[in-house]
């Protein structure tokens, strides 16, 4: 029985035990080592992102500006602004104040709302009302405004829905009725009324759009054009500011998202069942009920107004009257702009 050399550099099982272990060892060490590495380099990505979540929306930062924008999320006040000039009508009564950051004044002072010819049987009658002036605001609310809102606790998110409409400068979608009335009131303003939206967005002489009678092109909003092709052709909403300014200043009025207004939705002003009645009148209508967050017995839907990105051109006239169940959210077609009386 032969008995193997422990001598290197001789064969035997014990010193080829040996090395296999220092290698086996070795190779151990160096996954471990690996291993160790990778976790560490995980959980350091995973508190970077917890960390950049937390950081408070006036920390410091090395990130630019987004251009045209502030901070907070509103336009540049140093933009050239498209209402200088302006001449209003002698019908039209001026502010008197200087609008807040981001939001223009819209002159009060008589105007016709509705549509008696070629609209729909909710339209009529067409009508001369009357408001007050007010602020609104220069674009609809983006999710940049609303996520802010959000961060602090005092809005509830959009519902999920697809990465195209997430940008910080797209209008934000997929909100409620009750959420956009949060929002305004976080902001230290309100959601527009029916009459007031109207006004802005039709003038004194009721034109059909914001920037008058001609017909709607991609030129000037974002809608279904041609049919078939959404959002003209992108599938999706574009980022505020894009289209226009037109009447007042004011940017998508027609088409991109619809816009949440204050009021409740009637079956028509007079002369149908339904009718809104008195209440429509004014001066300074607010619809069936007064609006707002209150039940209201016989009126179950909340007034959209403006067309979007989904729907066709028609559905952009000023006088288009939709409705919605106020806990509706879209899902991706469903924004708002908030309005603020004058104090």
């Amino acid at each position: 029985m032969k008995v193997a050399s422990p001598v290197p550099g001789r064969p035997g099982w014990p010193w080829r035990l040996v090395v296999v272990g220092l290698l086996g060892g070795g190779l151990f060490a160096n996954l471990s080592c690996e291993q160790r590495a990778a976790t560490a380099k995980s959980r350091a990505k995973k508190a970077v992102k917890l960390a950049t979540l937390k950081v408070p929306a006036d920390a410091p930062t090395d990130e630019p500006a987004p251009t045209g924008f502030l901070a907070s999320g509103e336009p540049e006040t140093s933009k050239p602004d498209p209402t200088q000039g302006t001449k209003l009508a002698s019908s039209e009564v001026p502010c008197g104040k200087d609008a807040p950051p981001g939001m223009v004044c819209i002159p009060g002072g008589p105007f016709y709302r509705g549509n008696d010819h070629g609209g729909k049987p909710d339209e009529r009658p067409k009508m001369r009302i009357t408001v007050s002036p007010f602020f609104m605001d220069t674009v609809e609310v983006t999710n940049d405004q609303y996520f802010r809102c959000v961060e602090l606790g005092k809005c509830e998110p959009p519902i999920k829905y697809f990465g195209m409409y997430v940008k910080p400068k797209q209008p934000v979608v997929a909100v409620s009725w009750y959420q956009a009335y949060d929002f305004c009131h976080y902001a230290n303003k309100r959601l527009p009324t029916e009459a007031e939206w109207e006004k802005a967005a039709r003038g004194p002489e009721g034109d059909a759009y914001p920037w008058g009678n001609e017909p709607p092109s991609c030129k000037v909003a974002v809608y279904e054009e041609p049919l078939g092709a959404k959002g003209c052709g992108t599938g999706t909403t574009s980022e505020v500011a894009t289209h226009g300014a037109f009447r007042y200043g004011l940017y998508d009025m027609a088409g991109n998202s619809w816009e949440w207004v204050n009021d409740w939705k009637s079956d028509c002003y007079h002369g149908c069942a339904k009718e809104c009645g008195a209440a429509c009148d004014g001066p300074d209508p607010l619809g069936p009920c007064g609006g707002g967050p209150k039940y209201c017995k016989g009126f179950s839907e909340k007034l959209l107004k403006g067309g979007s990105w989904y729907f066709t051109g028609d559905r952009m006239r000023g006088a288009e009257r939709r409705g919605v169940p106020p806990s509706n959210r879209g899902p991706h077609r469903l924004g708002f702009r908030c309005a603020k009386s004058i104090d």
